[in-house]
């Protein structure tokens, strides 16, 4: 949960701070935390997003389309907010079996 905090606050997709410079180069090599690079990023990718999410807003959803590299599935669900995905009484009908197709499909057991 602190390290979600963390990158709502500094508004990047980065690793968690450790809290200080030392602490971060300890465990980074560098001062400040890594960023992480959506482009950069090859693995099969499904994107669930939705319409009341406040957590992740239409802006942060068009900067992962432009630019993850290998989307394989999108599903969007326009009543649904950010927790709905886990909590809503309806996810195992809408989200939970497109889920499991995509896994099963790019890493079958």
């Amino acid at each position: 949960m602190v390290h979600f905090m963390q990158c709502g606050r500094s508004n990047q997709f980065q690793a968690y701070n450790y809290g200080s410079p030392e602490k971060n180069q300890l465990y980074y090599n560098q001062t400040t935390p890594p960023l992480y690079s959506i482009r950069s990023m090859k693995v099969p990718t499904a994107l669930f997003w939705a319409g009341e999410d406040w957590l992740a807003d239409p802006v942060d959803a068009t900067y992962v389309f432009d630019n993850i590299q290998n989307l394989v599935y999108e599903k969007y669900v326009p009543n649904y907010n950010h927790f709905d995905f886990v909590w809503a009484i309806t996810a195992n009908k809408i989200i939970y079996q497109d889920l499991i197709n995509v896994m099963q499909k790019y890493h079958p057991v």
